[in-house]
């Protein structure tokens, strides 16, 4: 098999293609059913449960399975776990199509929660094998590029596939979305199939329990405190960000008495913040400076919470609040763009390939899995408390404290880590 370090540029290039076409095609048809299947729960059961399913759901599902699916991840090919990630995705979706006509009302919950359980686990099994994957993929120069871009084409398809969801599910019906999902599925299962996955050097791996596998995962993490310290970033950013998450459509709509139209505009904010934020970590060549990029981003994130809870506070003008709050949801967004991809890339790129998908799903799913906690706090804050504006303040405030206070610590861990790297690099590399 082909070494990773003999790839051309020119064959790295047309790696990145295929790998973001595939993606894209998936993320942004996904999105559509996504949004065709809320709005007929909604219209079946007038329950707000219908477009908060897969927050409610997804991250459960992630917690309950992030160690089994780690350490599968890292003693299986990826290549045959992505294949049978699509594989059997398809069957799930054909499944939910044959289920749904035997529910009706607020029944039909049941086939829809049930089938987020199950694809949230191959959704998960094939992201942690892809992820795992990209040295396999590309340059090692290119890493960076390749996992920025794909964070930009699904950001990219957030801004498009609402719209798209809607219209189609008024044309065709659920039936036809997802009769065009197991389509775009095949594409994009072709189109990833066609990748090469080249060979990276790993150390003989021995089958070992799950329970001593996740041991190892954490006897790992403990000799890198920077890991450590990104988990608790992400925990903490994550938690912060269900304020704005919960809270911005709330005050818009029950305590400024603002139309809908508003909150579209804070949306379209966040969608192309991430989008940008993707974008230009994609354009830097160098991804250094990580330490400057985490405590700056988690700060920027703090100072858009503030600002929108001032905004909030001091005008009810629709202009003012649509503008000003989209420009502040746009900084936010771009922030947490960058945050999160700054440790993604980090891990990519100096994390052993043996253990990179325990390591990656341990981080993300447990920064991940605060956001159904927080959205509880937060919304019982915002009932309990009239002025919710100020409730997302506080919570800017805590969070800028916090990263100032973390400074020392993190730039100190990563030092070492440096050390690490360099000692390990012909492991890693």
């Amino acid at each position: 098999m082909e070494k990773q370090n003999q790839l051309t540029q020119s064959q790295s290039n047309q790696q990145i293609i295929k790998s973001l076409t595939s993606n894209g095609l998936g993320a942004f048809s996904y999105g559509i059913f996504q949004y065709g299947i809320s709005f007929m729960l909604l219209h079946a059961t007038h329950s707000p449960l219908s477009f908060g399913m897969n927050i409610a759901v997804g991250p459960l599902i992630s917690l309950l399975t992030f160690i089994p699916i780690g350490n599968f991840v890292d003693t299986h090919n990826h290549k045959r776990i992505i294949f049978w990630g699509y594989v059997l995705r398809m069957i799930g979706f054909l499944a939910l199509a044959l289920a749904l006509p035997f529910f009706h009302g607020e029944s039909l919950l049941i086939p829809v929660a049930i089938f987020i359980a199950i694809d949230s686990i191959l959704v998960n099994l094939r992201n942690t094998a892809y992820s795992a994957s990209i040295r396999q993929l590309v340059r090692m120069s290119d890493v960076a590029k390749l996992t920025s871009l794909t964070t930009a084409v699904a950001s990219a398809s957030r801004i498009l596939s609402p719209v798209l969801g809607i219209t189609l599910y008024a044309l065709i019906s659920v039936e036809g979305l997802i009769a065009l999902e197991i389509a775009a599925t095949v594409v994009a299962m072709l189109i990833m199939m066609s990748l090469h996955f080249y060979e990276v050097k790993a150390e003989k791996q021995e089958h070992v329990s799950q329970k001593e596998q996740f041991k190892q995962t954490l006897q790992y993490v403990k000799k890198r405190p920077f890991i450590r310290d990104s988990i608790v970033a992400e925990i903490v950013v994550n938690f912060f960000y269900t304020a704005v998450v919960t809270g911005s459509p709330f005050i818009i709509v029950n305590q400024l008495g603002l139309p809908n139209a508003v909150v579209i505009w804070t949306e379209t904010g966040y969608s192309i913040g991430y989008l940008t934020g993707s974008l230009i970590t994609s354009r830097l060549r160098q991804q250094n400076h990580f330490g400057i990029k985490i405590m700056s981003t988690m700060i920027l994130v703090g100072i858009s919470l503030v600002g929108l809870g001032f905004l909030f506070t001091v005008t009810k003008n629709q202009m003012i609040v649509s503008v000003i709050g989209m420009l502040l949801s746009l900084l936010m967004e771009l922030s947490f763009a960058i945050f999160d991809l700054a440790i993604e890339i980090r891990l990519q790129s100096t994390v052993e390939h043996n253990i990179l998908g325990r390591v990656s799903s341990t981080l993300y799913t447990v920064g991940y899995a605060i956001m159904p906690f927080g959205t509880l706090v937060y919304t019982w804050l915002y009932d309990m408390f009239p002025r919710g504006s100020f409730i997302m303040m506080i919570s800017g405030l805590i969070l800028i404290v916090y990263t100032v206070l973390s400074i020392s610590q993190f730039v100190r861990n990563i030092k070492k880590d440096d050390l690490y790297v360099e000692e390990h690099a012909d492991q890693i590399n």
